[in-house]
């Protein structure tokens, strides 16, 4: 198949190719689901518009106040070798570091990893914990929307044919916080999770929650704030197993990701005790 490539290098100009393209268009940061969509021809835009050349949209940007900014350019490995980032959100550079391969990770994005909506992206569930937005822009504005109400459905987002996602934005942290992140799959090194979570514990809202991925169509969180001066590992697991919906495929049943769904929780309390 044939198509346009553009490389806008201003976020105006890639806001007016879209506005002039619409579903005829598609963006490119990493490309790592792109072109497997492209070879398959799962996906015929008659443009391709690569951000990778906007300098805003590769910026990592911790602000002094505690908040951070992940641009719609800043690969995976970006996120995992930030030491920064490691110390304040492990259950988000422990995602990050969780997903396919070193060269993929250093082409694949954040952003990508969010908005190509699949229920078992490693990221989406210590961002959906963090209480992360994701920032659209368009030609006529911009628009922040939390990450939960971003996925819409597998595959699926919130974003307009005209609009593109400019970065993600993660508020400050209550003192203290910390998360942590672990994903059950069929073999080590590069696979899919068939169940991930995250756990954040934040002392200071006395916040307990637990995000549960590839077991819905959207990252599910279960809030667990009322055992939180007395933490309940094995009630914890149950209320994640009835929260979830998952379905059986080629990769795992049903009954096999509820019960992965259990263990994960039960060892991410253990990661809190420890």
């Amino acid at each position: 198949m044939s198509f346009v490539y553009e490389r806008p290098r201003t976020a105006e100009d890639l806001g007016k190719l879209l506005a002039s393209h619409g579903q005829r268009a598609c963006v490119l940061a990493g490309g790592t689901d792109l072109l497997v969509a492209l070879r398959a021809g799962h996906a015929r835009p008659e443009v391709v518009a690569d951000v990778k050349a906007i300098e805003e949209l590769r910026e990592l940007r911790h602000e002094a106040d505690g908040r951070l900014f992940i641009g719609a350019a800043v690969t995976i490995n970006r996120i995992v070798d930030d030491a920064r980032l490691r110390a304040m959100h492990g259950g988000l550079t422990g995602g990050a570091g969780a997903i396919a391969t070193f060269a993929i990770r250093n082409r694949a994005t954040v952003v990508g990893n969010v908005s190509n909506a699949s229920p078992c992206a490693d990221t989406v569930p210590a961002l959906a914990l963090l209480g992360a937005e994701v920032e659209l822009r368009s030609a006529t504005g911009s628009r922040r929307i939390g990450l939960r109400d971003y996925i819409v459905g597998v595959k699926q987002t919130a974003r307009r044919a005209d609009e593109f996602a400019a970065g993600i934005h993660v508020p400050a942290q209550g003192k203290g916080t910390r998360t942590w992140f672990c994903k059950r799959q069929r073999v080590r090194g590069h696979d899919l999770a068939l169940a991930n979570a995250a756990l954040i514990h934040d002392p200071e809202h006395k916040k307990l929650r637990v995000a549960v991925g590839s077991c819905s169509p959207r990252p599910v969180v279960v809030e667990l704030d009322d055992m939180f001066d007395k933490p309940d590992a094995e009630e914890a697991a149950k209320r994640a197993m009835a929260s979830i919906a998952p379905i059986s495929d080629v990769r795992a049943s049903a009954e096999y990701r509820t019960d992965m769904t259990g263990m994960l929780v039960r060892r991410l309390f253990d990661a809190l005790r420890g």
